[in-house]
């Protein structure tokens, strides 16, 4: 007859606080490892090592390595939600997007593995709805200034809050994403700031004309 420790082990994990903590061990040994080596340095051999672990243990909490760099990238995701927040809300709509696109781009450049792993290295497999939802959130604040804007009579009134959004996310992602693979520095030498205030002057140009 098998013993009830084998029992589980094969039919899944412990519940209550041994599981949480052996799940979080595991997802904190990927974090060290991914912002040392990056996304390719965390291998599920190398995790169960520095969490002192079997290998196949890993795989009774999370169903593959990708839903691992998954949950990373949810934590650079809080993470950017946090620089696009940092301007008060009572501030003009206008300066408080142009925050959030400061805020962007300061994100790529002091967190490079985080906006690699959420934007330019994408999983194997196809991100399921709820997934997509979550990474969404960012981007639902921005479109929620807008419509803030919008409302308060700052911003044109005409605009779409969510068609709008995604512009301003565009312009910036495609920004970021350059300064962060070094490309723009080299395109640009000594002009990246310029090129920034370039393209948050399309947020000065939303504002509802006075008078």
């Amino acid at each position: 007859m098998l013993s009830q420790a084998v029992k589980r082990n094969r039919t899944g994990p412990r519940s209550g606080a041994g599981q949480l903590d052996l799940r979080a061990k595991i997802l904190k040994a990927a974090r060290r490892l991914f912002l040392k080596r990056g996304a390719d340095g965390v291998t599920a051999r190398k995790i169960a090592a520095a969490v002192g672990c079997s290998a196949t243990a890993i795989y009774l909490y999370y169903r593959n390595l990708d839903e691992v760099l998954h949950e990373l990238r949810m934590e650079g995701h809080t993470i950017l939600a946090r620089y696009l927040t940092s301007r008060a809300p009572a501030a003009p709509i206008v300066s408080r997007l142009e925050s959030m696109g400061r805020g962007y781009f300061r994100f790529g450049l002091e967190n490079p593995e985080f906006y690699d792993l959420m934007f330019l290295a994408r999983a194997s497999r196809t991100a399921r709805r709820e997934e997509i939802r979550r990474e969404m959130f960012p981007l639902l604040l921005l479109r929620d200034a807008i419509k803030e804007g919008i409302d308060a009579g700052e911003l044109r009134p005409e605009l779409d809050p969510m068609l709008t959004a995604n512009v301003l996310w565009a312009q910036m992602h495609g920004l970021t994403s350059l300064a962060v693979q070094g490309l723009l520095f080299e395109t640009a030498p000594a002009a990246h700031a310029q090129v920034l205030e370039q393209v948050l002057a399309t947020a000065r140009g939303l504002a509802k004309p006075s008078g």
